[in-house]
């Protein structure tokens, strides 16, 4: 019976009664992690129709869910989950976290992004922003981040900082007259040869890396994209005379 359920159910309630029963079908599972003042996200949610994923909405007010929750390392609801069954386990494809309301079209977008083979690991991710400068440095999230520091025609600096950071500040200005001196062309460095981003570190989780410490930086040479972490002083001077001797 339960079986037939999950065949023909838009979304199934997750408890610790039915979950292995659950995961034994195989499908991808697509997760709401809720709390009981997220109903307008819950009924965005069971908007979805898609035959090929699990549907499965999980309230917090549940102990079982509240577990699966510490598990998954979820720190904020409301939350989409995508998990993806390989033989016996279960992997982490992708996290979305909403600070603003879970809409159908998003979750849609977000269905097709996988089945299109576009998401392949657990990410966590500001949108896409408008503006794509900010004082000659690029703005970058977690959606973009391979499309920036993978681009092999150039070296890429990536500079990950916290709001709460009380050395970010001065240290992207720093970055800012790096930046300037590099398109003036008063370094060795041609201006073509680099590109500077930044990224919210709290907000977009990168797979692969872990930032423990804020400020960071970060180079992703033009003939081999293997971050390579600057440890230096932070003045531009420092910066630039290690970025420098990399291009060499």
């Amino acid at each position: 019976m339960l079986l037939f359920l999950i065949q023909v159910a838009q979304a199934i309630t997750f408890s610790r009664e039915v979950a292995s029963q659950i995961f034994e079908s195989g499908k991808p599972a697509l997760i709401l992690f809720y709390e009981n003042s997220h109903q307008d996200q819950l009924n965005e949610f069971k908007k979805v129709k898609n035959d090929q994923l699990l549907l499965i909405e999980a309230n917090n007010s549940d102990k079982s869910v509240n577990k699966l929750i510490q598990i998954l390392q979820i720190h904020q609801l409301p939350a989409i989950k995508l998990l993806k069954c390989d033989g016996n386990t279960w992997q982490d494809v992708q996290t979305i976290n909403y600070d603003d309301q879970i809409l159908i079209e998003k979750l849609n977008k977000f269905i097709s992004r996988y089945q299109d083979g576009q998401l392949f690991y657990d990410i966590q991710s500001e949108d896409v922003p408008g503006r794509q400068m900010d004082e000659g440095i690029e703005i970058v999230v977690g959606h973009n981040y391979d499309e920036h520091v993978q681009d092999t025609n150039r070296h890429y600096l990536i500079y990950f900082y916290s709001q709460d950071c009380d050395l970010c500040s001065s240290m992207l200005q720093n970055l800012v007259r790096l930046n300037n001196q590099v398109r003036t062309g008063k370094t060795s460095i041609k201006p073509n040869q680099l590109k500077i981003g930044k990224i919210n570190g709290e907000l977009n989780k990168i797979h692969g890396l872990k930032i423990n410490k804020y400020p960071s930086l970060y180079l992703y040479k033009m003939n081999d994209k293997t971050p390579i972490e600057y440890k230096g002083d932070r003045t531009t001077e420092g910066m630039l005379m290690w970025i420098e001797n990399m291009n060499k």
